[in-house]
């Protein structure tokens, strides 16, 4: 597809005039920029008739993320990068007494 420079123009008025016959062309394949004052506000483009994926393949998945690191692996220590406590990061510094020197002002 061309990009949105390289549309040709059309203006609102002519869509609006024109619209079964601009919608053919469009079906047929062709683009355009639509314009308001000369002003480039939209483009039509034909539909894309592909399906959407609902499933990947599991090979697929295991493809595309197989570079990662293994987190299960021995010597890597998740736990110092990830906190998984349910518990206010702010209540619990104040616990530790990190908050202790603005507490007793």
């Amino acid at each position: 597809m061309a990009s949105a420079a390289e549309l040709p123009e059309i203006p609102q008025r002519e869509l609006r005039n024109d619209a079964s016959r601009v919608l053919r062309e469009v079906r047929a394949g062709r683009s355009y920029t639509i314009t308001v004052d000369g002003t480039p506000v939209a483009d039509l483009v034909p539909h894309r008739n592909a399906r959407r994926r609902t499933a990947v393949p599991r090979e697929e998945v295991v493809l595309a993320f197989g570079g990662l690191s293994d987190a299960s692996r021995p010597g890597d220590d998740v736990a110092q990068y990830v906190d998984d406590s349910i518990y206010d990061p702010y209540d619990r510094a104040h616990r530790r007494g990190q908050f202790a020197a603005e507490d007793a002002e």
